[in-house]
């Protein structure tokens, strides 16, 4: 079906766009968002209900408005906070969860057996014996189908994959909301994972790697289906992960870096992300 464009009007510089898009993504409300030598431009479908894309504008402004006037009259930091744990609150409990298992593979590693993918134990101070997968499950151990991903085995394996689920994950959750956010990263989590243990048999594994990867290929995909500016990412970033990736995968890290990469979790992810990204959101024929 062909879909024309209405121009509803030039945005504002302190217009809070990413309150906008998530304004209108919630709506249903189809639209573009052009960057031009004049300025910046919505564009939303005929279809729209051009009373509705004005009151949100409003209301949107009156925030902009309100926001720029609390910031200059009180410490940012705190504002700061607050309006990312309204706007991201899936991201953020996940840096959180992901900070946490840290914490407990330092702190406390007593506890790790108790949320690895499978139970462990250790002879002799090395020799770790798994236990059968179905053992766990029999108890009702499904939580360890999740946890192994908030597990990380240093300050730089916590830092590196926080700092792209960061990058990453907040232009998805803005995009598409809490909700459908939350499914993704439980998917790609639950994903990779399973593809870790199917990929390299028992073994003790953990990270947010492999839902980075798959937040990577949900934004590949669906930004090509359906560009959006939430989804632009820097044009070097892409094949630089594709390319750490690939020398993953050739085992040229693994050399390097003690323990190993979890290439199932990474590759399992990406897959499951481009499969999100390809059937997520709605592609249009445009027509301007």
């Amino acid at each position: 079906m062909t879909v024309k464009w209405r121009e509803m009007e030039h945005l504002s510089p302190d217009m809070d766009l990413d309150m906008l898009v998530l304004a209108l993504n919630r709506l249903g409300i189809d639209h573009k968002i052009a960057r031009e030598d004049g300025g910046t431009r919505l564009w939303v479908t005929d279809t729209a209900n051009p009373d509705t894309v004005i009151d949100i504008l409003g209301r949107v402004r009156g925030m902009s408005k309100a926001n720029s006037r609390e910031l200059a009259a009180k410490p940012p930091t705190g504002i700061i906070v607050r309006t990312y744990l309204m706007r991201l609150p899936v991201t953020i409990i996940t840096l959180v969860l992901g900070v946490l298992g840290t914490a407990l593979v330092s702190v406390m590693p007593d506890l790790i057996p108790a949320v690895t993918f499978q139970n462990f134990t250790i002879a002799n101070g090395q020799d770790i014996t798994f236990e059968p997968l179905r053992k766990a499950f029999a108890r009702g151990e499904w939580w360890r189908l999740v946890t192994p991903a908030f597990l990380h085995f240093g300050v730089f394996h916590i830092v590196f994959n926080s700092l792209w689920l960061w990058e990453f994950g907040r232009r998805i959750e803005l995009l598409v909301g809490s909700g459908a956010y939350l499914v993704l990263v439980s998917a790609l989590t639950i994903g990779a994972n399973v593809g870790q243990y199917l990929w390299s048999g028992p073994g003790l594994f953990g990270g947010l790697s492999g839902v980075v990867y798959g937040l990577l290929g949900y934004i590949w995909i669906r930004g090509r289906r359906i560009p959006d500016p939430l989804l632009l990412l820097p044009k070097a970033i892409l094949p630089l992960m594709l390319v750490w990736l690939l020398v993953c995968l050739l085992g040229i890290v693994d050399m390097v870096i003690r323990g190993g990469v979890a290439n199932g979790a990474h590759v399992s992810g990406l897959v499951i992300g481009m499969i999100f990204g390809a059937f997520g959101g709605r592609k249009r024929n445009i027509e301007t």
